[in-house]
């Protein structure tokens, strides 16, 4: 009897940690000091989150990216591997310090100041047969930050792809809105997620309905995320509102990520459909948010049941 082993997924991107202000008296002001109630250092970046909540899960990862011969690289790569996430593929440098977004939390909304550091600095891994061997899926995720490993990322996915390798990509807001590459990449994609505003812009389109249909003509499978709507899928056929989990907010840090996260592990693990796959990412998001920081959940598989069944 050949036993089948788990599928390992390969996350690629940004690396950085996240200096969370929480409990903000307002919005900041524009020559006034704005107290907080809470502060903290924690890990951070899209594709961090995303592979947290992923390994939290239950699933097998490994990550690519940069982080500097500083003392916040040592943090991140502490935390990873304490997820037990590995990262002999992380590279180091002293060209640049690690990443660094500052949260600045208000209520029910965030606003991000970003160093990118690290982050444009990484170029990605060498593109080899080698880089891939073992793993099943590869997931790129906060990309327009990253400049020197933006232009590489259409030769990488068709290298995956040629190795029969799934593909997902979370590319997270471009400040431009000209979203360069992008059609480059779509087609190459098993999964595109976005957020609703991302979408729209994407595609040119009136609503997030209409964007996931205008997607869905170039990409294999778009799903576009709403916030407190849930999310919409592709089928195969037609848009499918998935509606999410009401939750007492706390910090929507990593939601998105969260999402991201259990969509690809209810289908790579569980082999769930995309509309079943997206209701159990809901879910895993709607759990993060009730957390501070994008990692603090650390819902595993049985945490996400547990969540769906109490509602």
């Amino acid at each position: 009897m050949i036993l089948k082993t788990m599928p390992r997924v390969l996350f690629i991107g940004d690396i950085n940690v996240d200096v969370m202000m929480g409990g903000m008296e307002s919005l900041p002001v524009v020559d006034r000091e704005v107290t907080c109630q809470t502060y903290d250092v924690v890990m951070g970046a899209s594709t961090v989150l995303c592979a947290c909540a992923y390994r939290s899960l239950g699933g097998e990862a490994a990550i690519i990216g940069l982080v500097g011969r500083d003392e916040y690289g040592e943090f991140m790569l502490r935390g990873l591997g304490d997820f037990g996430i590995a990262t002999d593929l992380v590279q180091r440098t002293e060209r640049v310090r690690t990443g660094v977004t500052v949260n600045l939390i208000y209520q029910s909304t965030r606003t991000q100041v970003t160093y990118p550091g690290t982050i444009a600095e990484f170029a990605g891994p060498d593109l080899e047969e080698a880089v891939f061997q073992g793993f099943d899926h590869v997931h790129c995720g906060g990309v327009y930050l990253q400049t020197g490993f933006k232009p590489r990322i259409t030769a990488l996915l068709k290298l995956a792809r040629g190795l029969g390798l799934t593909t997902s990509l979370d590319p997270q807001w471009d400040a431009t809105e000209q979203w360069q590459y992008m059609d480059e990449w779509m087609p190459l994609l098993t999964w595109l997620f976005v957020n609703q505003d991302e979408a729209i812009s994407i595609s040119k389109a009136p609503s997030a309905e209409e964007a996931c249909r205008r997607l869905a003509e170039r990409t294999n499978c778009p799903l576009v995320k709403t916030g407190p709507e849930g999310a919409l899928v592709w089928n195969g056929t037609e848009v499918q509102a998935v509606p999410s989990w009401p939750v007492e907010v706390v910090d929507t840090t990593g939601a998105g990520d969260s999402f991201d996260a259990g969509f690809l592990y209810a289908t790579l693990e569980r082999g769930m459909p995309p509309a079943e796959a997206a209701r159990f990412a809901n879910a895993a998001a709607a759990r993060s948010c009730m957390f501070v920081g994008g990692v603090s959940a650390r819902s595993s598989h049985e945490d996400v049941l547990r969540f769906m069944g109490g509602r």
